[in-house]
């Protein structure tokens, strides 16, 4: 009786332990899901966002990034080619996305910085001589925006604005191709006395910029 009482408990406690490792397999597949899907989810925010770049200033990631991109990407498709998705891949598949991330970021800084710095102190550089200051700090401060990418589209556009509004800026203000060339060595620190032509000099007197220029020996 009490062996047959016995068998029965031992039976029972089985089923319950069955029981509860289904449930913790159920949970733990379905966590494993949620990290896939925003794995997923997340490697195709990053694609869209270089691609946007791309189109909109010709930003090129490096042929090692991408060939990296393309991995993550077949490795998400290769995640779900069983019944179900591993652990240990999902979070092989998300440490690669933030490495990822990390390297297009730092590439990215040392493009941005090579089209926006020359266009934001140009701005700074008229701004004295500009109708309307206000709108010079209105574009530098969307032209910055873009230092901040972080994969959003909004912080592309609105740094696409800033740069299409300084150029009509500066073009507003009819600078000759001289003066304009004359700038962009200031700006970079290697304008000299030989880059005073008359054109410059009578941009500079016309303008009451003379006194503001500052002469110097290297």
């Amino acid at each position: 009786m009490l062996t047959d009482i016995l068998d029965q408990s031992i039976a029972a406690m089985k089923e319950i332990s069955e029981l509860e490792k289904a449930s913790h397999d159920a949970q733990k597949q379905e966590k494993n899901d949620r990290v896939y899907e925003l794995a997923v989810d997340e490697s195709y925010i990053i694609a869209d966002s270089v691609s946007s770049a791309m189109e909109q200033f010709e930003f090129l990631i490096s042929a090692e990034i991408k060939n990296k991109m393309e991995f993550i990407l077949r490795s998400c498709m290769n995640a779900v080619a069983g019944d179900l998705v591993d652990e240990g891949v999902v979070n092989n598949i998300q440490k690669e996305i933030n490495n990822i991330k990390k390297d297009i970021l730092k590439e990215w800084q040392i493009f941005y910085h090579q089209i926006a710095d020359q266009k934001i102190n140009m701005l700074q550089t008229v701004r004295g001589i500009a109708p309307e200051k206000e709108k010079i700090d209105y574009a530098s401060n969307k032209i910055k925006i873009g230092a901040s990418w972080e994969f959003k589209k909004s912080n592309l556009d609105k740094m696409e604005k800033g740069l299409s509004e300084a150029e009509s800026i500066l073009e507003s203000l009819g600078l000759t191709d001289e003066v304009t060339e004359f700038l962009k060595k200031v700006v970079l620190g290697k304008a000299n006395v030989n880059d005073l032509t008359p054109d410059v000099l009578s941009w500079l007197t016309d303008k009451n910029m003379s006194s503001k220029l500052a002469i110097s020996f290297r």
